[in-house]
């Protein structure tokens, strides 16, 4: 019975894995991505597009550190969607201007 099965599935597998393999599709599941923390900020327009979407949240505090903490007291999906500022200062250290994030509620 066990051999009978065994051979009854071998087909079906060989013919799953011609069909990914001609597709183009992994053999291995994908893996899920470690998300990163940017360590750069977003370009304007690409920031901008962002704060034009209906449902995301605009985070402004001194500093990338800053913004963060606020998005978790606000509950909000961390990390954040991407920063921006109108000097680049978001990443400097000590912060010293406006930096803006934009999370998922």
């Amino acid at each position: 019975m066990r051999n009978a099965l065994i051979n009854a599935i071998r087909p079906a597998a060989l013919i799953l894995l011609a069909l990914g393999t001609t597709l183009g599709l992994p053999l291995q599941p994908a893996q899920p991505q470690a998300s990163r923390r940017p360590v750069d900020e977003m370009e304007e327009s690409d920031f901008l597009d962002l704060v034009d979407q209906e449902g995301l949240v605009l985070i402004t505090a001194i500093g990338v550190e800053a913004v963060d903490a606020e998005a978790r007291r606000q509950r909000l999906s961390l990390p954040a969607l991407g920063y921006w500022s109108p000097d680049g200062g978001c990443f400097r250290r000590p912060p010293q201007d406006d930096c803006n994030g934009i999370f998922n509620p």
